[in-house]
């Protein structure tokens, strides 16, 4: 694959901007504590994390971190879509705390104003003056400054970022809000050494026709938004998995010019052995480095700019336009809703 210079697409501009932003929404925190004291107050049912897309991988990051967190409410991380359509009931003793960058997503705004939603309702968001953020009891920020490209960075980030955040401040896990704070550290340093892993590991790879990613534990992920990333940007159908579901299951079907991503963490046996097996089937089987003392909890963070990097790479080798995806028209016209349609009876259907 020839040098292409992503360095110069709006994404990676994005990109290079997301540390600074990071930073900046956890040196602000507004709305944290506000969202911190909802979900520290709420007993007795759960806690229902919800989003579509990189927002349901927040919200799944929030419910793994939950799992080592000394909160008495559980954490249930559920697709908006399942709420949306009645197949995931609430119950009116739920908090559903929402992921939504743009706060207008479609689903979200069926459940802030349906019959489904009879409990507290708490918002992480970019974007204050929304539908969602009108509707919630609580509303944590994230800091955007800029979005020149259609695929999210800074908001994706940041969102994880406060994920960690007002799960500390609501646990008093001291930890958690610890490894938020180093992940603008973790982005800033990675940027550089990036871009020279995805030209290194590009040189002799050709367009993969299908694409798996893999992640061990709290890095599963960093798979799924990998995976969704190569999809998103390059157009290659890819498929995120935690490391032994992979290794049991979606490792086998693989061949040549296929893709293998393997995001380990730390001095990870099982991501060596995953990467074994899919180096036996003939495909091309890349690893990204881990930053060496890092808290895992941070994987979402660690294991963003190498997949973002080469994945840009993939598309500009193909004449594709990373900044602005032909898909985009579509997905505004099934995802969001004009606020002037909220007052209107809930919709139905995905």
């Amino acid at each position: 694959m020839k040098t292409l210079d992503v360095t110069g697409t709006a994404l990676w501009q994005d990109m290079c901007e997301t540390p600074e932003t990071v930073a900046a929404t956890l040196d602000t925190a507004t709305g944290h504590g506000e969202l911190a004291r909802l979900l520290a107050s709420h007993r007795p049912g759960r806690i229902v994390a919800t989003g579509n897309g990189a927002s349901f991988y927040v919200a799944t990051a929030l419910w793994l971190a939950s799992l080592s967190a000394p909160l008495p409410t559980p954490v249930v991380a559920i697709p908006a879509g399942l709420l949306a359509t009645d197949t995931f009931t609430l119950s009116p003793d739920d908090l559903v705390l929402a992921f939504s960058t743009s706060g207008e997503l479609r689903d979200l705004v069926e459940i802030a104003n349906g019959p489904q939603r009879s409990g507290a309702f708490g918002l992480v968001t970019s974007t204050p003056s929304s539908t969602l953020a009108a509707q919630a009891d609580a509303v944590a920020l994230v800091e955007v400054r800029n979005q020149r490209a259609v695929t999210h960075t800074q908001a994706y980030l940041g969102a994880a970022a406060v994920a960690l955040d007002v799960l500390g401040r609501a646990s008093g896990d001291s930890s958690l809000r610890a490894a938020a704070d180093t992940m603008s550290t973790a982005l800033s340093a990675q940027l550089v050494g990036a871009l020279q892993w995805a030209d290194e590991a590009a040189e002799d790879l050709t367009t993969p026709r299908a694409a798996v990613v893999f992640g061990t534990g709290q890095a599963l992920v960093a798979a799924s938004e990998a995976a969704l990333l190569l999809k998103e940007v390059a157009g290659v159908p890819a498929e995120g998995m935690e490391t032994r579901e992979g290794a049991t299951s979606g490792m086998y079907a693989l061949g040549r010019d296929q893709l293998v991503l393997a995001l380990p963490v730390g001095s990870d046996p099982l991501a060596d052995e995953a990467v074994a097996i899919c180096s036996g089937t003939g495909a091309t089987v890349l690893t990204a480095p881990w930053p060496h003392g890092l808290d895992r909890r941070c994987a979402v963070a660690a294991h963003f700019a190498h997949p973002l990097a080469l994945t840009i790479r993939v598309a500009l080798a193909q004449g594709r336009d990373p900044d602005d995806p032909d898909w985009y028209a579509t997905y505004k016209s099934t995802a969001r809703i004009a606020v002037e349609q909220v007052q209107q009876p809930p919709l139905t259907g995905p």
